[in-house]
């Protein structure tokens, strides 16, 4: 999967490695500089969103992590 912070360079990362969205998004902040900001999205402005196969915008666990 590819992996994005806007205004930054694309990074692969496996999510295969991770069992729940808590570990990914620890990665995730860790990948781009933003350890512990992505634990409060309202107070960070950071919010972690991923696009499905048909294109729509959804936030970061929505759906179950299976």
């Amino acid at each position: 999967m590819q992996v994005y912070k806007s205004g930054s360079v694309g990074r692969s990362l496996d999510i295969t490695r991770f069992s729940n969205y808590a570990e990914l998004r620890e990665e995730l902040g860790q990948m781009f500089g933003i350890k512990g900001q992505l634990d409060d999205p309202d107070r960070s402005g950071w919010q972690l969103v991923f696009v499905d196969r048909e294109n729509d915008v959804l936030l970061l666990g929505d759906d179950p992590w299976e």
